[in-house]
């Protein structure tokens, strides 16, 4: 896997470096962004445990972000026939990969947003209207 790694092209190496940057404000973790870049670079399939080589990420760190990133839509498990260990590939298509992320980043920031919005709404009194509108009014522009 190392071997493989030193073999990608100038562009898949920018691509793993500034791949986080990217998917952090949708809501995901570096670790989950850096495993995320190369799924997306490597041409085949690849297990935990050459995820763990290539990344120096924990086996359990490994483990919660493939969680992630499959749960999002970013990724997908292969159960192969015969082999012990699952694998694990990007989703390639740009626009699966859009409304992925737009799921996640709505799940992350707009539910908070909205439980936060009933839960004030329960509460608010008179003199709270002002800054509660703006509140109320903000998660609305979202739809």
């Amino acid at each position: 896997m190392a071997d493989d790694l030193e073999e990608l092209s100038a562009a898949a190496r920018y691509l793993m470096q500034e791949w986080p940057d990217i998917l952090k404000p949708w809501g995901f973790t570096k670790s989950a962004a850096r495993i995320h870049a190369l799924l997306l670079v490597h041409p085949g399939a690849l297990t935990a445990d050459e995820l763990f080589a290539a990344t120096n990420i924990s086996r359990g760190g490994i483990s919660e972000q493939l969680r992630i990133l499959c749960h999002a839509g970013l990724a997908e498990r292969l159960r192969i026939l015969g082999h012990r260990q699952d694998q694990f590939t990007a989703i390639r298509d740009g626009q699966h990969i859009q409304r992925a992320l737009l799921a996640h980043w709505a799940k992350k920031i707009l539910l908070p947003m909205d439980r936060m919005k009933e839960s004030l709404a329960a509460i608010t009194d008179k003199h709270d209207l002002p800054w509660y509108e703006v509140i109320h009014d903000l998660r609305s522009s979202f739809d």
